[in-house]
């Protein structure tokens, strides 16, 4: 299990998120343990529907996923192919994420992105492709210069059809202050 921590409270406090960029919380875990009371409504019904679709492995299959059962968390997704060496490429996005973040998403590599975080991101997608865990990762979003003040990232795992990890899906929430 990876974790970093910082209280739930500190979401609120728009003055201290203003400041450097900072993950405010990241877990990678088995899926079964993941604390819901930190996902947002979007993100436990991605959740249960991923849960769901499990079957044999310890992943659903991307084949298993059914867009058309995902309805309005489909703004929200981003699916990432696993190049292999050691980066992660955008296969699809979203329009909410691609509006939210740097635009169209598709092709661009994980290691592309300009936020000073990407390490830590990189681990938690490694932990997702290598060892099967979900990571949800909430951090600020200061590099876009933007009032959005922080994001909440849940990263799932899905297998090919003899159980190995071949991409990972993304589910994506954008928070402001109460002030925007």
């Amino acid at each position: 299990m990876l974790a970093t921590m910082i209280p739930t409270d500190a979401a609120s406090e728009d003055r201290t998120l203003l400041g450097p960029e900072r993950t405010l919380y990241s877990v990678s875990l088995p899926a079964d343990e993941m604390p819901e009371d930190r996902l947002t409504s979007m993100h436990r019904k991605v959740l249960s529907y991923w849960r769901a679709k499990r079957g044999a492995f310890a992943a659903p299959r991307r084949s298993d996923i059914d867009p058309c059962d995902l309805g309005t968390a489909l703004p929200h997704l981003v699916l990432w192919e696993i190049d292999g060496v050691p980066d992660y490429r955008c296969r699809l996005a979203g329009t909410n994420v691609c509006e939210n973040l740097i635009g169209n998403m598709q092709g661009i590599l994980l290691g592309d992105l300009p936020c000073p975080l990407l390490p830590e991101t990189r681990r938690e997608f490694d932990a997702a492709r290598d060892d099967g865990l979900v990571t949800l990762a909430e951090r600020t979003l200061n590099w876009l210069g933007r009032p959005l003040i922080y994001y909440r990232h849940l990263l799932l795992p899905l297998v090919d059809d003899v159980g190995h990890c071949h991409q990972l899906m993304s589910v994506l929430t954008f928070h402001k202050t109460a002030e925007n």
